[in-house]
């Protein structure tokens, strides 16, 4: 499977340049997964450090979920006060 990778615009609105950062540094780190077998994905890059793409996969992908999970929480409880 081949990953296209769009570089974001250079001048755009606050949203559109969002988005167009998390989907190149997703295609990024896509490429760099495509055509791995698992053993590769879970194999550590380099002592000392202990993390692999497939960590790196999940770590990503957590800091996306609690950023959007922040985000609507503050938007959620504006209403309220």
């Amino acid at each position: 499977m081949t990953t296209e990778r769009i570089g974001p615009p250079v001048i755009a609105g606050e949203r559109e340049m969002l988005r167009a950062f998390l989907d190149f540094h997703r295609a990024t780190l896509a490429m760099k997964c495509d055509g791995l077998a698992d053993e590769d994905l879970r194999r550590q890059s380099m002592p000392p450090s202990t993390l692999s793409l497939l960590g790196l996969v999940r770590h990503m992908a957590e800091v996306e979920r609690a950023w959007l999970d922040r985000k609507s929480t503050r938007l959620n409880s504006s209403h309220l006060g």
